[in-house]
């Protein structure tokens, strides 16, 4: 009873949060690859509770995004540790996606990692990370209209992004950074108000033909503390958009590649991750997201209200 009191408390707490419109992180990549999205699992005395083996995961995901379109996804890992040191990881997620405008499902973007505990003694442990982001698609899915649909609609944002992280732990304690770099830009988007002048709804989501999407820095903080079985480890996440997007603008003198003015600046999100055991082999996993500073304008389509995350982790 104590546990269940204490998950509906977080669960209230974080829902009566104001639901200011952000950017969703699980959709751009490294703010939860390899190590950069575990869950400490510690105690007072100070254990890091990590052992070697590997470990396979199934997470389900609901979000809010622009618009109130509605995105779910189902996401399998694989976490193989090579040694006590080195550690990879592979994940596809599959989206659904509907809202106003329509429905769009697939394949999203694959994310690899490899990462290596520089420092790993006692209760502290440092890892570096290196990984990649390749796109699915070219985000050009259509309406039944063969309308180009907007950014929050599609499965990829058809990038190829290089990833790179480091991840400190101490304890309870954790604190990474990461930066994603856009390598590749496939993004063939076509999406313009001026193919939805009949309807408003067409004409309320940012415009995002020829996306060119800039980069990304990432800094986390992460604090872990068991409540019998449970741990329950709240956070801060915050994603600075490097420089202003681009995209590709038309009128009567023809088209041209514009800069997306406001689409640079910070978003800075609530987090709360929980895990409980329930057996030795199986846990069940939770995550809850919402933001309370944003930036202005966002094409890429990862607008989201809110993020709530449950999967089953297997280790083996």
């Amino acid at each position: 009873m104590r546990v269940l009191r204490t998950l509906v408390l977080v669960c209230v707490i974080l829902r009566l949060t104001p639901s200011t419109m952000g950017q969703g992180c699980s959709d751009a990549g490294v703010c939860t690859a390899g190590p950069l999205g575990d869950i400490s699992i510690t105690s007072d005395s100070g254990a890091l509770g990590f052992d070697h083996r590997h470990t396979a995961r199934m997470t389900f995901s609901y979000a809010i995004g622009e618009q109130g379109t509605v995105i779910l996804q189902a996401v399998p890992e694989l976490d193989l540790r090579v040694s006590p040191r080195l550690r990879l990881q592979a994940r596809v997620p599959f989206m659904s996606i509907s809202g106003d405008l329509g429905n769009n499902s697939g394949v999203g973007d694959p994310l690899v990692t490899a990462s290596y505990a520089v420092m790993h003694h006692d209760a502290v442990r440092l890892d570096v990370l290196v990984g990649a982001k390749f796109n699915s698609g070219k985000a050009t899915a259509t309406d039944d209209r063969i309308r180009t649909l907007p950014m929050p609609y599609q499965t990829s944002l058809g990038t190829r992004d290089l990833l790179l992280g480091v991840n400190y732990k101490n304890r309870r304690f954790t604190a990474g950074l990461a930066y994603q770099h856009v390598l590749v830009n496939n993004n063939k988007n076509g999406y313009l108000h001026l193919f939805w002048m009949d309807s408003a709804e067409g004409q309320a989501y940012f415009e995002s033909a020829g996306l060119v999407r800039a980069d990304d820095a990432v800094a986390r903080i992460q604090y872990a503390f068991p409540i019998g079985r449970l741990v329950l480890q709240p956070g801060l996440l915050a994603i600075q958009h490097l420089t202003e997007d681009q995209r590709t603008e038309v009128d009567q003198f023809g088209s041209r590649l514009v800069q997306v003015d406001g689409s640079r600046g910070l978003t800075l999100n609530i987090t709360a991750d929980a895990r409980l055991p329930i057996s030795k082999n199986v846990s069940l996993e939770g995550s809850f997201g919402t933001p309370v500073i944003t930036r202005d304008v966002r094409p890429d389509g990862l607008t989201r209200s809110l993020v709530m995350n449950l999967g089953v982790r297997y280790a083996f």
